[in-house]
């Protein structure tokens, strides 16, 4: 690679520059060509390259400075990495952009999903009276059913709480079945997916802990009720997807789940759960956060229920997994078996073509 820095450092000075200058803007400029032209080339080959040929050219010119040795370097890795940067910032808009589209989009969302359950709840008002709680009681458990989407899950799961704080007689049993209820509803919403989980139980844990928080003398029943309640929620749920992969037919099956990302997740369901207690503990006052890190070591019992019933729901899983890949080899075999037959017939039907149009040809001459 020659850089030419030596013609690059003699145009400098013949427009006025003094030495230090020419020679920066030799190196800038002679830099620039070479990543230009073997701009294609990996990083490390480039710079190792180039290198070699600026220690023999500044040496030509004389040229031994730490400063002026840097001062190249520095000009050889900004220009090598301007594009991706630009490319970074562009991405970063493009991020940005995006994100206000998705808000925007659940922001509708939710408004739709409120203004369905408006309308429903209006259309009671023409439903026959001895039909009227009936209808209450589907659209209360149906607007539970869908306390994420509203994005109602934190107001949702505070007024349980207090409700059951305040009228119930045995506090952590009443909150352990509020809880459950509400978080076996929010689960069911979607896929099983470790984020969404950590999301929900994160809210859920981090408002019992306020209200914990505000209520000392009932905190560890609070606490002690949400962490159990949200413990049956999830041996609940893991236990309905079990059931679903075990009877639901393959072809439904295939389109909408996620295998590695379910599998992943249910392989360590109890150690999720672990550190989303720990996590939350860690963000709240040190009275709360003892009660939490202490629940979490005696429902070890709770945990080895939720791994057991996980770990079933792995095995159907790859199992439904392996079913699916056969069917996918056997329909691609088939596929490929009926294009080689197809193959067959054209190439055939080309070669009775050939000896037909050089039968024709001999006939002319």
């Amino acid at each position: 690679m020659d850089l030419e820095l030596k013609s690059y450092y003699e145009k400098a000075l013949e427009k006025g520059l003094d030495e230090s200058d020419a020679l920066k803007d030799a190196l800038k400029k002679s830099i620039e060509a070479a990543v230009h032209l073997y701009g294609d080339s990996s990083a490390g080959n480039l710079s190792e390259t180039l290198c070699r040929s600026l220690a023999k050219e500044l040496e030509e010119l004389d040229k031994r400075d730490e400063e002026v040795l840097q001062y190249a370097f520095e000009r050889l890795i900004e220009t090598v990495q301007k594009p991706k940067e630009k490319e970074i910032e562009r991405l970063i808009i493009e991020i940005d952009r995006l994100q206000r589209h998705l808000n925007t989009e659940e922001e509708e969302l939710q408004r739709n999903l409120r203004e369905l359950f408006i309308g429903i709840e209006r259309a009671a008002e023409a439903v026959p009276a001895g039909l009227k709680e009936l209808w209450k009681e589907a659209l209360e458990n149906t607007e539970l059913s869908h306390v994420e989407g509203l994005g109602i899950l934190t107001e949702t799961i505070e007024a349980a709480l207090v409700a059951a704080l305040e009228e119930a007689d045995d506090i952590e049993s009443a909150i352990r079945e509020v809880v459950r209820q509400v978080t076996h509803k929010a689960l069911g919403e979607g896929i099983l997916g470790a984020a969404r989980i950590r999301a929900i139980l994160t809210t859920i844990l981090m408002k019992s802990s306020e209200l914990a928080e505000a209520t000392p003398n009932h905190a560890k029943e609070i606490i002690h009720g949400t962490v159990y309640g949200i413990n049956d929620a999830l041996i609940s749920a893991v236990k309905q997807l079990k059931n679903r992969l075990h009877f639901a037919p393959e072809e439904q099956e295939a389109g909408y789940v996620n295998w590695n990302e379910m599998i992943r997740m249910l392989s360590r369901s109890d150690e999720l759960y672990k550190e989303i207690i720990n996590d939350v503990a860690s963000k709240n006052s040190p009275f709360v956060k003892d009660i939490l890190l202490g629940c979490a070591d005696v429902i070890g019992d709770q945990f080895a229920e939720l791994k057991r019933i996980s770990t079933e729901t792995i095995e159907i899983a790859k199992k439904r997994l392996s079913i699916l890949a056969k069917e996918a080899v056997i329909k691609g075999t088939e596929l490929k078996e009926q294009l080689t037959s197809e193959a067959r017939k054209l190439g055939q039907k080309a070669w009775k073509k050939a000896l037909d149009m050089a039968e024709a040809y001999k006939g002319k001459r």
